[in-house]
């Protein structure tokens, strides 16, 4: 089992604000949309997700090969996860919450699609 940081997420005030700066940065192109709540960029190989959130500043993005194998060494870590859950835009993930209040999450690994 292996897994990879990918991507960050900014948790911002104004997610169109936002998404018209970093669509234009070189090799960038938007994976997923919703306008107002959440924008998915891929940057280079990438990602870089705007969602509209003032609770944190950002979180961090693992892409994994098998969620459940991971959700389960993370339980036996002593960690425990909220999910595996399966998002609108294809991707199952599953939450933990470091001791700042930030977000990390284990995402399946996964081609979107747009």
């Amino acid at each position: 089992m292996s897994i990879s940081l990918v991507g960050l997420t900014l948790h911002v005030a104004d997610v169109e604000r936002l998404l018209n700066f970093y669509k234009r940065l070189p090799q960038s192109s938007i994976l997923f949309h919703m306008p107002g709540k959440f924008a998915l960029l891929k940057v280079g190989s990438g990602r870089l997700g705007l969602l509209k959130d003032q609770k944190r500043p950002f979180h961090v993005e693992i892409d994994c090969q098998d969620l459940d194998a991971t959700c389960a060494l993370l339980k036996e870590s002593g960690f425990q996860p909220e999910g595996p859950t399966t998002r609108a835009w294809g991707e199952r993930d599953a939450l933990l919450v470091d001791p700042d209040g930030n977000l990390v999450e284990f995402g399946q690994a996964h081609e979107a699609k747009m």
